[in-house]
């Protein structure tokens, strides 16, 4: 036979501090999550949106100028007024394209002069960058209406990804902050609301399984837990009160015993020659003494109670 080994399983004993403390940090952490990406989602759409009416506002001011300039045929001063707007931190780049397609000015050297494809989408006009923001187009008319151009301007989000990160950041650290004082919160009103009624209601029911019926838990508040130790109390008392009737019975029944036994015995001293009324005086006295041990038994287990008088 193979020597099976037996693996004891021990239980951790998680105390209700415990699981308060876990029950409020989970909560308020699913509270702040929920509130911080909330206003995570509308202060980043706020933002974009605002660099997006930005953008838009200085295309439509510059794009007047560049009007005038493009019929001027000043493509130099266009690259230093591009120049000029790529040092706003919110402005990415910016480009001047003529109706053909043909980039006249450029914030990036390397772009000037391509010619793109008709039907090309704005953001072919710029290069690839990580803080790319949102595209803008205004087209670029002489004073008559006829259509000379078109002006983009590409917005930068650096400052918005950045403002976002720190936000972030701050959000996580009020996180840690939220659910270490929900913690100690709840630490708190389970050591000084709970934790003692508790122990008093542990302490009485050790004092109850050692038979001391006497003992008595202190109602300290008004409340639920005031309401459980008196109806503690009371069934200790109900306790008390049947014990002591069973008590009392148990004497009862031993004096009883006890006399029914001594008058048995003395009619069998008694009885005489009369060998059928022997037999049954015999009987009534095997009864009554296995009825006085009972009752012995019955009131050894009674005194092991503490029963008030």
């Amino acid at each position: 036979m193979k020597n099976t080994k037996k693996v004891k399983k021990t239980v951790r004993r998680i105390s209700i501090a415990t699981r308060m403390s876990i029950y409020f940090g989970l909560l308020i952490s699913f509270l702040v999550i929920m509130v911080g990406c909330s206003a995570f989602v509308r202060i980043y759409k706020i933002m974009e949106l605002q660099v997006k009416e930005k953008g838009e506002a200085v295309a439509c001011a510059v794009a007047a100028l560049t009007a005038e300039r493009l019929q001027a045929g000043d493509p130099q001063f266009l690259n230093r007024l591009l120049s000029e707007l790529k040092a706003n931190e919110d402005i990415g780049e910016a480009a001047v394209v003529d109706s053909s397609g043909k980039i006249i000015a450029h914030t990036s050297a390397l772009l000037m002069g391509r010619t793109l494809p008709e039907g090309s989408p704005p953001e072919a006009f710029f290069q690839k960058s990580s803080s790319a923001g949102p595209v803008v187009g205004v087209p670029v008319k002489t004073a008559g209406g006829n259509l000379l151009g078109y002006f983009y301007l590409r917005m930068d989000q650096g400052r918005t990804i950045k403002y976002l990160h720190d936000l972030v950041l701050t959000m996580v650290l009020l996180l840690l902050a939220a659910v270490y004082a929900g913690v100690m919160l709840a630490h708190i009103i389970s050591k000084h609301v709970l934790r003692k009624p508790i122990e008093d209601l542990l302490e009485a029911t050790r004092h109850i399984a050692t038979g001391n019926f006497t003992y008595q838990v202190p109602v300290r508040k008004e409340d639920e837990l005031g309401s459980l130790a008196r109806a503690f109390n009371t069934m200790t008392g109900h306790l008390t009160n049947l014990f002591r009737t069973v008590h009392l019975s148990t004497m009862e029944m031993a004096r009883t015993s006890q006399l029914i036994l001594a008058r048995t015995e003395d009619y069998c001293s008694r009885a005489g020659e009369d060998q059928k009324r022997r037999e049954e005086l015999a009987e009534i006295t095997s009864a009554a003494r296995r009825l006085a041990r009972v009752v012995d038994r019955l009131n050894n287990l009674s005194l092991q109670f503490k029963i008030p008088a």
